[in-house]
């Protein structure tokens, strides 16, 4: 019989059904497992897909002190009817529910991981919101966990907590499958040589790819400017849909929507075909958690322009597996762009080879599930 229940709970069931994937269903071996989410886009496939049970709980994104309430007397009905020993949130709304209704109903661990920080570009009144939304969370939880060193830098310099916290393994909340993530599966290649071919490019040709959600806080504004100054031989393939909360200013969006060697190619559920398709990855945010996209091009052996930021600057070493740039600097963006173009086939071959390395021997999700079991056993005991 399983000595205790754990109850995982995301904002939005996306979290689940990508990042977290298949998480639960390694941890039911070892806890009673349930899962927690809204209802936007949940349906029976996370049932299905982690063999435990899910319970919708509406959570609505941004500031919304009504729904709020609503959602945090759901989740303490949840947590009655469940009782579970460890309550574990990940993204901000998750948090602040979690963590108020599993303090209320006296949850013995309560866990709450911090996977970004929204506040550190913000200004004004919502950053003052913000941070102590933040500053509640870590309150009512037991255990905070960074997400990565950058992270715990921040919660700590902004005076969001002064509990003790730790990083798991290397940070990132998932790990990546580097057997799904890797360079040279031949229906990968085939396709993503039909997508070169289909948006005009060559074999002789450059192609960057930035992979996430059309923000603004993406750095997408500084790409456009700096990719206009590349040469002519260059491609930059854009994977993602319009952000609807935070969209990137509409002279961005035309310029993506009318270059012609700008290719915008929306949502893709499996982005791998564009990663094989580029040279280097490029993702110029202003900040991070700890992206799983620089992990998973990595693990497909392709370096990255990233900026120095937290989470970007824990996986990316300048000259190693790719370049570190200033945020919100075009010049800085656009040197490093030009450094990338310029590197030879072989020495590029050699950084992608470091990146698949590192991300199998820091970030491989068949050692972070261990880990994370031997965690919450570990906050079990200090009960």
């Amino acid at each position: 019989m399983k000595e205790a229940k754990l109850l995982i709970v995301t904002t939005v069931p996306e979290t689940l059904k990508t990042i977290l994937a298949f998480q639960p269903r390694f941890l039911n071996q070892y806890f009673s497992v349930h899962l927690a989410s809204s209802a936007e886009g949940a349906d029976e496939t996370i049932s299905d897909q982690e063999g435990v049970p899910f319970h919708v709980v509406s959570m609505k994104r941004g500031i919304s002190p009504i729904s709020d309430l609503m959602s945090i007397i759901s989740m303490c009905r949840l947590l009655n009817k469940l009782r579970p020993e460890i309550v574990h949130s990940y993204t901000p709304k998750a948090g602040l529910v979690s963590m108020i209704a599993s303090f209320i109903c006296r949850v013995p661990v309560r866990i709450h991981t911090f996977t970004g920080l929204i506040f550190p570009t913000q200004s004004g009144f919502k950053k003052t919101l913000l941070v102590n939304i933040d500053r509640v969370i870590c309150m009512l939880a037991t255990k905070i966990v960074p997400e990565g060193e950058g992270v715990k830098n921040n919660l700590v310099n902004f005076g969001i907590t002064r509990k003790h916290m730790s990083v798991i393994g290397y940070g990132n909340i998932a790990g990546v499958n580097i057997d799904f993530f890797k360079a040279g599966i031949d229906s990968i290649r085939d396709e993503s040589k039909l997508l070169r071919r289909s948006l005009g490019i060559s074999d002789d040709d450059f192609v960057f790819c930035y992979v996430g959600r059309l923000n603004r806080d993406k750095g997408l504004k500084e790409l456009g400017q700096a990719f206009l100054g590349l040469p002519t031989n260059t491609h930059l393939i854009l994977v993602g849909d319009l952000d609807a909360e935070a969209p990137v200013d509409n002279l961005t969006l035309s310029l993506f929507q009318e270059h012609s060697r700008v290719h915008t190619l929306g949502f893709k559920k499996d982005i791998r075909a564009a990663l094989e398709a580029c040279n280097v990855l490029v993702l110029p945010s202003y900040r991070e958690g700890f992206p799983n996209v620089v992990l998973q091009a990595g693990a497909m052996s392709k370096p990255a322009v990233v900026t120095d930021i937290s989470g970007s600057n824990e996986i990316i070493d300048s000259g190693l597996n790719g370049w570190l740039v200033q945020p919100q600097d075009v010049n800085s963006l656009q040197a490093a762009m030009l450094q990338a173009v310029r590197t030879s086939k072989s020495k590029l071959s050699e950084m992608g080879g470091f990146a698949r390395s590192r991300i199998v021997e820091r970030y491989d999700r068949n050692a972070h599930w261990p880990r994370m079991n031997a965690f919450y056993v570990q906050e079990l005991k200090n009960v």
